[in-house]
């Protein structure tokens, strides 16, 4: 009798010493696949998420929630507002293209900020000077002779260098879903670096706009679901992307 006791306490033991190991590691990983991402919008009509007037700004640094997700998100809209929120499903840097808006993907808390989703083609621009985020792992050398600061493009997370010197002013066409450079199509001033053109592979949409990252002249990039090419002279960007 004090042996079947003893084991049934011993039992009941390890049980409650297994139910504490098992609650240990369901916290333990819940924790670990966690990821803070910055949610708003600021379109007043959008009740899915906290509305924030400046969602859109390219640094914004506000409204944070926590959630099993494994990516955060921005989408940006053809109207111009801008979502922010956790997603899921997504590889890193990687971009969608719907009808009226585009989406970009990244990997690691509250990294959906200090973005307007360049590497998708989307013309919204980056402001002059700061870093934007992008897959592409590019390295253009100075001179010997010249003092010029290295311009790199770097992969996810990490800064950017820029020249020290402000580049003067360059034209390009900025539009969507823009096969055919007209007359009418909207041209943008600004620092830009390079003009490009971006076809959205799966609908063959193009897309047009200024670059404030410097590209060798005629250089074509190959991402997730786009093309994008690179020019270096005022509106050069008027070409079709040929496959």
């Amino acid at each position: 009798t004090q042996l079947g006791s003893a084991v049934s306490t011993l039992t009941t033991m390890n049980h409650r010493t297994l139910l504490r190991l098992i609650i240990v590691v369901v916290l333990t990983d819940a924790w670990c696949t966690a990821l803070n991402c910055y949610v708003c919008t600021d379109n007043p009509d959008d009740g899915s998420v906290d509305y924030d007037a400046d969602c859109g700004q390219y640094d914004y640094r506000r409204n944070t929630h926590t959630s099993d997700n494994d990516g955060c998100g921005i989408d940006i809209y053809d109207n111009g507002f801008t979502f922010r929120a956790p997603s899921g499903g997504w590889a890193d840097g990687e971009c969608y293209h719907g009808t009226d808006h585009t989406f970009c993907n990244c990997a690691s808390s509250l990294c959906n900020t200090d973005s307007f989703c360049a590497q998708c083609g989307y013309p919204r621009p980056t402001p002059p000077g700061t870093t934007e985020y992008t897959p592409i792992a590019t390295t253009v050398q100075p001179e010997t002779t010249s003092t010029e600061a290295t311009t790199t493009v770097l992969p996810p997370h990490t800064t950017t260098s820029f020249s020290t010197n402000t580049p003067a002013k360059r034209k390009c066409y900025q539009c969507i879903n823009c096969g055919h450079v007209e007359a009418s199509t909207p041209v943008i001033e600004d620092a830009f670096l390079s003009c490009m053109t971006t076809m959205v592979l799966e609908s063959a949409e193009v897309i047009r706009s200024g670059s404030y990252t410097e590209y060798p002249d005629g250089e074509c990039v190959a991402h997730t679901e786009t093309l994008s090419c690179y020019c270096s002279k005022d509106l050069c960007n008027d070409i079709n992307i040929e496959f």
